[in-house]
């Protein structure tokens, strides 16, 4: 039977049954006029005629009749624009479908323009951003280093919703993926880390990539903020969102209103970026301005923050939040938590590549930080790290062979460097000393210390012309490069606003001024300790509630963020420190500064030695263990800073307990030298516990000086590497009284395993080994169970999360099976099949110390199960074994619930997740030490 050909479809036709359709739904007539009269197909009598009608639908009628009567190409590519311009014709989008559109190659050779008002607003943002994105600002406005040429990432580590480390995240394209979210409802994605961390060059990164069309396509509108300067808002202040986009980001050019319709009806097309969440600060009660989901109600500005972040304004939008750690952000509306970590070592050398464009110079500070780790601790927090590669930079262009000091370098110098570094360029002098430079800028100093100083008795951030006039400060002072112009968003006019190119160079100032002003007082000297006293009293009163009381804690600031009078702080612990005492002494009576740091050291020696008295203590092991706050990681900071042995020895004097936890405490690798400042004068051996911190292979080297002292080191969830177990084992192999290494969840390779296995082998006091989670395969997993063969002191080792195979569990029941002192030993989550998992049931039938073996998430089969429950039947000392997520059936379970006849020791034999299947005729379901549920 002979097929029909299908006929070829009228384009006119098709018009003509759908004009109702076309007329109700046609919105964008401008750009259908345009491209027909530009390909050819209307005159420009046509497009004159069309648009003298009087309303859209008469227009859109008009333009049918003749598309009609120029035949059926003008016909198909009437169709063709509508498909190519969906941001125009959105509402058309079923209507193509339903007819199945597809233009034939003789149209599709046709060019489209889209002049639709949408297009055209985001071709306008993409502009703007570009330009925008084009030079790194985040620092200073004096110098143009371009975003593209000078930007590296970071360590970006995804976190959940009880602050564990999930890994790291793949980069800034990854940030929209399904990868480590923690809430499904939520839509922001909640960026955190510690000042300098690079928060908001991140973000200019975000907008640069969006707007060079390099990621985030899907994304047609880019609107970001900077928090901060929501504080030009008066309480009275009331706006709606369209207001906040148009009036304060981008007003769109053409047709605002059809726009923000697009923006509300496909939200998902916008992603806003909110830089800053702890440097808004509300002169209002947050919990009394009412809720509001409309796009078109207006209400506090702050507030219209808090509904675009929670999702109950524009829900279904894209938003990134950043904020310093420790700020407080609901968990109901973040869907991933990012924190960043800083510069890796190779992000560090990546970095250096850049800034030193040549090569001797480059070579030159590689090889200043490879040996100086305090350097390259301090380098780990890019702004620092800026900073420092800036002066190098400076100094080594008035002088080739100048190179910093191979001393100690506190963060105090790296801001007196940059200080230095712009008062010098100021003058154009090559030959003054430090203490001239500071000298001849007293003046300035004192004028930016006052601004500074005043903004934070305030809370303000941003200063407008009338606080820099009476301040004193001239226009030279605004562009020696310590400020940068702010857009403003309201009241301001033209006159130009002004921030600190960082808070903590605002918080350098504050200390600065207080320092060398005669007129401040020591109250005013010491009054952001007490401040930063009184917080910490709040926050842990306010937390025992909430745990023992089940209050909830009510802050009627959602926004307050105290940490950058922590440096304030930090800094006068600097400043005020013996090495700079000649330098300021250029600046100040030594009369006043003699009696400034007379009154810090007395406040200090007081500060420990109450702070570390009042901490709770509790048994753990053979230890007292004291577990410490964050305020505990500043209180070290600045008695470092200080670098004064009496304060260290004091503080180490006032440590009651043998047993430090500094867990969960946000400290990084330089806070590492503060804590082996203060250990190193402990005359006792100690345990220190660093868990879950940002200590990385820079951290490790800097805990050196204290390795004589420890019985107990803690680094799991730290970033350490291969080279930083390198340096624990030259260093605990020379002591060797470690009875304790914990380093779960790191970076360590087989490489790594190597120097673990050597500490193990060389220091017999050695008890407890955690390796779980880093990236050992059956090579280090052999040098790991032949040195436990060796060591017959170790009672619990932890491997869960590698990948030693059968080959590495093999070595590990070799040491099993004689050893005299391993009670608990894991093994979970290790690739080990039957082989392996044979060797180790066999090993244990001679095995009389293991109590607890976890082995699960493995590929164990009935035939594992038959040689455990060979086991069980004469090994009488193993009281646990867990066996969930295998292969074993109820075949295997029944052979286990027989030989547990034959055991009375066995407490418990873990199955869960195994492929059972539940009868109530199956012995091993009788059995209530077999655990299925």
């Amino acid at each position: 039977m002979e097929t029909k050909k299908p006929q070829p479809v009228s384009y006119i036709q098709l018009l003509i049954k759908s004009r109702e359709t076309l007329v109700k739904s046609l919105r964008n007539t401008d750009c259908l006029l345009e491209n027909l009269k530009d390909n050819g197909y209307f005159l420009q009598e046509d497009n004159d005629f069309v648009q003298q009608c009087g309303t859209r639908a008469d227009k859109v009628r008009q333009i049918l009749d003749l598309v009609d009567k120029k035949g059926e190409e003008a016909a198909e590519y009437f169709i063709y624009i509508i498909h190519k311009v969906p941001e125009a014709y959105f509402d058309l989008t079923t209507w193509l479908k339903e007819i199945d559109f597809q233009a034939s190659e003789q149209v599709k050779c046709l060019h489209v323009k889209n002049n639709d008002p949408v297009s055209l607003y985001s071709r306008k943002l993409k502009r703007e951003l570009c330009c925008d994105s084009k030079f790194i600002k985040s620092y200073t406005q004096k110098e143009e280093m371009m975003l593209q040429e000078t930007y590296v990432d970071g360590v970006m580590e995804l976190i959940s919703n009880k602050n564990e480390t999930m890994g790291r995240a793949g980069g800034l394209n990854s940030l929209f993926d399904d990868t480590g979210v923690i809430n499904e409802l939520g839509e922001t994605i909640f960026i955190f880390g510690d000042a300098g961390m690079g928060k908001s060059l991140l973000i200019q990164k975000m907008q640069d990539m969006w707007a060079r069309e390099q990621s985030f396509c899907n994304i047609k509108f880019f609107f970001r903020f900077r928090c901060r300067t929501f504080i030009f808002f008066t309480s009275s202040t009331e706006l709606c969102l369209k207001d906040l986009i148009f009036r304060y980001c981008c007003k769109p050019d053409y047709d605002p209103e059809e726009v923000f319709q697009y923006i509300c009806k496909f939200p998902e097309t916008v992603l806003f970026t909110f830089d800053g969440y702890d440097e808004i600060h509300s002169s209002f009660d947050i919990n009394s301005v009412p809720e509001v989901s409309s796009p078109i109600d207006a209400t506090q500005p702050a507030a219209l923050l808090l509904h675009l972040i929670s999702g109950k304004l524009l829900k279904g939008s894209k938003k990134v939040l950043t904020a310093r750690t420790g700020c407080q952000v609901s968990a109901n509306f973040i869907r991933k938590k990012i924190m960043l970590r800083g510069f890796s070592t190779d992000n560090l050398v990546e970095y250096t590549g850049l800034f030193f464009k040549e090569t001797n110079v480059r070579q030159c500070v590689l090889n200043h930080l490879q040996a100086n780790h305090n350097f390259s601790s301090l380098c780990s927090i890019p702004l620092f790290c800026w900073i420092i590669f800036k002066s190098y930079q400076h100094f080594h262009s008035m002088n080739e062979d100048h190179e910093f000091s191979s001393s100690s370098v506190t963060l105090t110098d790296i801001f007196l460097l940059i200080i230095e570094v712009y008062l010098n360029v100021s003058t154009k002098e090559k030959t003054r000393s430090q203490t001239e430079t500071l000298k001849s800028g007293k003046d300035t100093l004192l004028s930016i210390g006052r601004l500074a100083y005043n903004g934070m008795e305030k809370s303000i951030f941003v200063f407008d012309q009338d606080d820099i006039t009476s301040h004193r400060i001239l226009e030279k002072d605004l562009q020696l490069g310590f400020f940068r112009p702010v857009e403003h968003y309201s009241g301001c006019g033209d006159q130009a606003s002004f921030e600190f190119f960082h808070m903590t160079l605002q918080s350098f100032f504050t200390a600065l001024f207080l320092v060398i002003d005669v007129q401040c007082s020591i109250a005013d000297l010491l009054k952001y300790f007490y401040h930063c006293r009184h917080l910490q009293i709040e926050e842990e009163r306010s937390s025992l509630l909430a745990c023992f009381c089940g209050i909830k804690k009510n802050r009627t600031d959602p926004f307050i963020n105290k940490n950058h009078f922590q440096f304030i702080n930090l800094f006068l612990c600097g400043l005020l420190s013996k090495p700079k005492q000649h330098l300021l002494e250029s600046l100040v009576p030594v009369s006043a500064l003699k009696l400034k740091r007379k009154a810090l050291k007395q406040h200090l020696f007081r500060s420990v030695k109450s702070h570390l008295k009042i901490l709770p203590r509790a048994p753990y092991l053979e230890f007292n263990r004291v577990h410490a706050l964050p305020q505990f990681i500043w209180m070290v900071r600045c008695i470092s800073e200080t670098q004064n042995e009496k304060v260290g020895k004091l503080a180490a004097k006032g440590i009651c307990a043998d047993y430090i936890r500094l867990s969960f405490c946000d400290a990084s690798s330089s806070d590492c030298g503060a804590i082996s400042f203060v250990l190193n004068h402990y005359k006792k051996q100690i345990a220190l516990e660093l868990d879950n911190n940002n200590i990385n292979d820079y951290g490790v080297k800097e805990l050196v000086p204290c390795f004589s002292k420890l019985l107990v080191l803690r680094l799991s969830v730290n970033q350490i590497g291969d080279e930083g177990v390198k340096v624990l084992a030259e260093g605990l192999t020379k002591y060797k009284i470690i009875r304790f290494l914990g380093l779960y969840k790191n970076l360590i390779t087989d490489l790594g395993a190597k120097h673990v296995a050597r500490i193990m082998e060389e220091c017999p006091s050695l008890r407890y080994v955690k390796l779980g989670y880093n990236q050992i395969t059956s090579v280090g997993g052999t040098c790991i169970g032949r040195a436990l063969q060796k060591n017959t002191n170790i009672c619990d080792i932890g491997m869960w999360g590698n990948r030693i195979g059968d080959e590495g569990a093999k070595v590990f029941a070799e040491a099993l099976r004689n050893h005299p002192s391993l009670t608990d030993m894991s093994l979970t989550f290790n690739e080990i099949s039957i082989a392996g998992g044979i060797s180790i049931a066999d090993a244990l039938q001679e095995n009389k110390s293991l109590q607890v073996l976890w082995i699960m998430q493995n590929t164990f089969e009935d035939e594992v199960a038959e040689h455990f429950a060979q086991m069980l039947r004469g090994n009488k000392t193993l009281r646990n074994l867990w066996l969930q997520n295998n292969c074993i059936t109820n075949h295997g379970a029944n052979l286990l619930a027989e030989a547990l006849e034959d055991n009375t020791v066995m407490e418990e034999i873990c199955l869960q997740g195994n492929p059972l299947t539940l009868d109530e005729n199956e012995p091993f379901q009788k059995n209530s030490r077999i655990r299925i549920i």
